[in-house]
């Protein structure tokens, strides 16, 4: 009943996020059970926080590798789980970025999308304050 309830709570605070898409999060939902949705957004959580100290050096550095390593691994749970426009936004710079070995003209791109991880990142904790349970 806990993870039902989590669910719920969890999935009317997504639905406020701009970008967010509730029907890919009701797709992966009846595919799964709502424990491992909640495991899956959970472990989502741990990957982008572990993430954006990567993208924020490979920023400071000017290394497009760095960046767009750490933009590839967000991109497909992203969309999967609902966030259409973060994950659309990591495969574009994951692919831009991996063509050349400097941030150089993709810098503000770089700086906004790492805004926007942050961003996400801060509004998952708010909204799934006991996603650690679920790892």
């Amino acid at each position: 009943m806990e993870t039902e309830n989590d669910l719920v709570g969890v999935s009317k605070q997504l639905r406020t996020l701009s970008g967010f898409d509730s029907h890919a999060f009701n797709h992966l939902l009846e595919d799964t059970t709502a424990h491992t949705v909640l495991r899956i957004l959970a472990r989502f959580c741990v990957s982008l926080n572990e993430s954006i100290p990567a993208l924020e050096r490979g920023t400071n550095s000017g290394e497009s590798e760095v960046v767009w390593k750490a933009a590839h691994k967000l991109a497909g749970s992203a969309e999967m789980l609902g966030f259409k426009e973060f994950g659309k936004r990591s495969k574009d710079l994951s692919w831009q970025l991996k063509q050349s070995e400097h941030i150089g003209e993709n810098s503000e791109d770089v700086t906004l999308y790492v805004a926007q991880a942050r961003q996400l990142a801060m509004h998952l904790q708010a909204v799934f304050p006991n996603q650690k349970h679920y790892l």
